[in-house]
């Protein structure tokens, strides 16, 4: 049986926590997920992702101004609770950044709507409106050989990355988050 507006099983691993017995005028939080940091104590993390995240999709760090703008969307798009696939998926990527394109790949056939690739998407929305970075998402021209062994260079890794991500997702969902 669920107690009161919480979400939660009565006898659940979060009975008798301040979550559970909270106000109802408190915004309600769910036991199960790790509470996001506060934003003061979120800044430096948000501004390793901005830099993890830029590298990854244009090869080269991000200005001051962009960090400063990922760090404002992230405050103003990923409000909700975390889950703690999720934040083992973040901070796996955190602590291994060479494994940010492979779960990326993996994310994207397992889990389109996770945290990770949210944020990903977001960078790389962020740059693409970016005058500096622009270039990098606007179309080259191509000859049609050219177009099509390109084609299936890119394809053929973006199926190896999918591939070794899922292996890699896997291990990173069972880390800490």
């Amino acid at each position: 049986m669920l107690h009161g507006n919480r979400g939660h099983e009565a006898g659940s691993q979060c009975a008798g926590r301040a979550c559970c017995s909270a106000s109802l005028s408190a915004p309600a939080r769910i036991c199960f997920f790790p509470r996001m940091p506060d934003h003061a104590d979120e800044a430096p993390a948000l501004e390793a992702e901005a830099r993890l995240f830029t590298r990854y999709l244009v090869g080269r760090p991000p200005p001051a101004e962009l960090v400063d703008r990922y760090r404002a969307a992230n405050a103003a798009i990923f409000t909700e609770p975390v889950a703690r696939e999720d934040a083992a998926l973040v901070a796996f990527a955190h602590r291994h950044p060479w494994s940010v394109s492979l779960l990326d790949a993996a994310s994207g056939l397992l889990r389109p709507g996770s945290l990770l690739r949210n944020k990903i998407l977001l960078m790389a929305a962020i740059l693409e409106t970016s005058p500096a970075f622009a270039d990098e998402f606007l179309p080259r021209d191509a000859r049609p050989l050219r177009l099509l062994l390109a084609l299936l260079a890119h394809g053929t890794v973006a199926v190896a990355r999918a591939a070794l991500g899922a292996v890699v997702y896997a291990a990173a969902v069972r880390s800490r988050a």
